[in-house]
């Protein structure tokens, strides 16, 4: 129970800003009533996004990774709780979904030139933790479960989430935000 209790508190340790719950938008192709197929919007030029001020961009990058780091948090609690595997399955699912809608969201965000770099360096160790996320879902057992979390926290993006929270003037993360 102390190797659960360290692996999880190293796992939350390192997610110094992961998360997402509402998903950007997605165009949607649409039926016409009238049409046996369906009609595309017409297409547009291609318009580039202005890249969004510093302070925008903070408190998006804060609602971005409000939502993982809730069901990371809620994971822990659970693991270290004791509660039943299926549980943990459900709770690790709920990572693994929040993980995924943070990294489209952090991939979908124009995002001032400075953090672009440490933002794409944290979705790609989010996405190098999805895989265990994902198996930790589908776990049997508890310990193939938590060997799945400790998978996953060797990608927790610790170090390019602390830098995008640096250029953004954010404070540095804390578990107690999310509990």
């Amino acid at each position: 129970m102390i190797l659960v209790t360290l692996v999880v508190a190293a796992l939350v340790a390192g997610c110094s800003g992961t998360p997402a719950g509402v998903s950007p938008p997605v165009d949607s192709v649409r039926v016409s009533p009238t049409a046996a197929s369906p009609v595309s919007p017409t297409p547009s030029p291609r318009v580039s996004r202005a890249a969004l001020t510093v302070e925008q961009a903070a408190r998006r990058y804060l609602g971005i990774v409000r939502p993982y780091n809730v069901a990371l948090e809620r994971l822990e609690q659970a693991i270290n709780g004791g509660r039943p595997v299926a549980e943990l399955r459900r709770r690790a699912a709920q990572v693994a979904t929040a993980n995924e809608a943070h990294i489209r969201r952090l991939t979908g965000t124009p995002w001032p030139a400075a953090v672009r770099g440490p933002t794409r360096r944290l979705t790609a160790e989010s996405g190098r933790a999805q895989r265990h996320w994902l198996m930790a879902a589908r776990a049997q057992s508890r310990d193939a479960l938590v060997q799945q979390v400790l998978n996953a926290v060797r990608h927790d993006g610790k170090a390019p989430a602390a830098k995008i929270r640096a250029l953004l003037h954010l404070e540095r993360y804390d578990e107690d935000d999310y509990a």
